[in-house]
Protein backbone atom coordinates (compact mmCIF):
# COMPACT_ATOMS: atom_id res chain seq x y z
CA UNK A 1 0.00 0.00 0.00
CA UNK A 2 1.44 3.38 -1.05
CA UNK A 3 1.33 6.08 1.65
CA UNK A 4 0.70 8.62 -1.08
CA UNK A 5 -2.57 6.92 -1.96
CA UNK A 6 -3.88 5.67 1.36
CA UNK A 7 -3.44 6.56 4.99
CA UNK A 8 -2.87 3.99 7.71
CA UNK A 9 -6.07 2.39 8.97
CA UNK A 10 -8.24 3.76 6.16
CA UNK A 11 -9.20 0.50 4.48
CA UNK A 12 -12.78 0.46 3.22
CA UNK A 13 -13.20 4.23 3.28
CA UNK A 14 -16.08 5.57 1.19
CA UNK A 15 -15.26 7.56 -1.94
CA UNK A 16 -15.48 11.34 -1.70
CA UNK A 17 -17.88 13.49 -3.72
CA UNK A 18 -15.11 14.28 -6.20
CA UNK A 19 -14.93 10.63 -7.24
CA UNK A 20 -11.56 10.04 -5.59
CA UNK A 21 -11.08 8.00 -2.49
CA UNK A 22 -10.86 10.23 0.60
CA UNK A 23 -7.40 8.77 1.12
CA UNK A 24 -6.15 9.50 -2.40
CA UNK A 25 -3.82 12.47 -2.65
CA UNK A 26 -3.21 14.90 -5.47
CA UNK A 27 -0.40 16.70 -3.63
CA UNK A 28 2.83 14.71 -3.48
CA UNK A 29 3.81 13.53 -0.02
CA UNK A 30 7.46 13.96 -1.00
CA UNK A 31 6.81 17.61 -1.87
CA UNK A 32 5.13 18.18 1.51
CA UNK A 33 8.02 16.43 3.29
CA UNK A 34 10.48 18.69 1.50
CA UNK A 35 8.59 21.83 2.52
CA UNK A 36 8.20 20.74 6.15
CA UNK A 37 11.85 19.72 6.46
CA UNK A 38 12.86 23.29 5.56
CA UNK A 39 11.12 24.54 8.72
CA UNK A 40 10.66 21.67 11.14
CA UNK A 41 13.14 18.94 10.32
CA UNK A 42 11.72 15.44 10.10
CA UNK A 43 8.03 14.54 9.75
CA UNK A 44 6.15 11.26 10.07
CA UNK A 45 4.28 9.83 7.10
CA UNK A 46 0.99 10.22 8.96
CA UNK A 47 1.61 13.91 9.70
CA UNK A 48 2.69 14.48 6.12
CA UNK A 49 -0.49 12.80 4.84
CA UNK A 50 -2.63 14.95 7.16
CA UNK A 51 -0.97 18.17 5.95
CA UNK A 52 -1.32 17.18 2.29
CA UNK A 53 -4.98 16.18 2.66
CA UNK A 54 -5.85 19.31 4.66
CA UNK A 55 -4.22 21.44 1.97
CA UNK A 56 -6.20 19.70 -0.76
CA UNK A 57 -9.47 20.16 1.13
CA UNK A 58 -8.72 23.85 1.74
CA UNK A 59 -7.96 24.45 -1.94
CA UNK A 60 -11.06 22.49 -3.00
CA UNK A 61 -13.25 24.59 -0.69
CA UNK A 62 -11.81 27.88 -1.95
CA UNK A 63 -12.20 26.81 -5.59
CA UNK A 64 -15.80 25.66 -5.09
CA UNK A 65 -16.75 28.97 -3.48
CA UNK A 66 -14.86 31.00 -6.10
CA UNK A 67 -16.54 28.98 -8.88
CA UNK A 68 -19.94 29.88 -7.41
CA UNK A 69 -18.98 33.56 -7.66
CA UNK A 70 -17.83 33.02 -11.24
CA UNK A 71 -21.12 31.33 -12.17
CA UNK A 72 -23.15 34.06 -10.45
CA UNK A 73 -21.29 36.61 -12.57
CA UNK A 74 -22.15 34.63 -15.70
CA UNK A 75 -18.54 33.84 -16.57
CA UNK A 76 -16.96 30.54 -17.51
CA UNK A 77 -13.45 31.44 -16.40
CA UNK A 78 -12.30 31.67 -12.80
CA UNK A 79 -10.58 34.99 -12.09
CA UNK A 80 -8.23 36.17 -9.37
CA UNK A 81 -10.98 38.49 -8.11
CA UNK A 82 -13.23 35.47 -7.42
CA UNK A 83 -10.58 33.84 -5.25
CA UNK A 84 -9.67 37.11 -3.51
CA UNK A 85 -13.34 37.77 -2.72
CA UNK A 86 -13.71 34.34 -1.12
CA UNK A 87 -10.63 34.97 1.04
CA UNK A 88 -11.82 38.48 2.02
CA UNK A 89 -15.34 37.29 2.94
CA UNK A 90 -14.24 34.31 5.04
CA UNK A 91 -12.95 34.94 8.57
CA UNK A 92 -11.55 31.40 8.60
CA UNK A 93 -9.30 32.37 5.66
CA UNK A 94 -7.81 35.47 7.30
CA UNK A 95 -4.43 33.73 7.28
CA UNK A 96 -4.48 34.10 3.46
CA UNK A 97 -5.49 37.78 3.38
CA UNK A 98 -1.92 39.02 2.81
CA UNK A 99 -1.23 36.32 0.23
CA UNK A 100 -4.45 36.77 -1.78
CA UNK A 101 -5.44 40.44 -1.31
CA UNK A 102 -8.29 42.03 -3.19
CA UNK A 103 -7.13 44.23 -6.04
CA UNK A 104 -7.59 47.99 -5.88
CA UNK A 105 -7.74 50.16 -8.99
CA UNK A 106 -5.20 52.97 -9.14
CA UNK A 107 -8.01 55.50 -9.71
CA UNK A 108 -9.42 54.62 -6.29
CA UNK A 109 -6.05 55.22 -4.61
CA UNK A 110 -5.12 58.52 -6.25
CA UNK A 111 -7.57 60.71 -4.28
CA UNK A 112 -6.40 59.15 -1.01
CA UNK A 113 -2.77 59.88 -1.87
CA UNK A 114 -3.26 63.60 -2.47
Amino acid sequence: MDAQQQSPGSEGAAPSTSGRSPTALVISINRVKGLVREDAGSISTEACFAIAKATELLVESIVERAAAKMAAAGRDSLEYADVAAVVAESPSLDLLADIVPQTVKAAALLPAMS
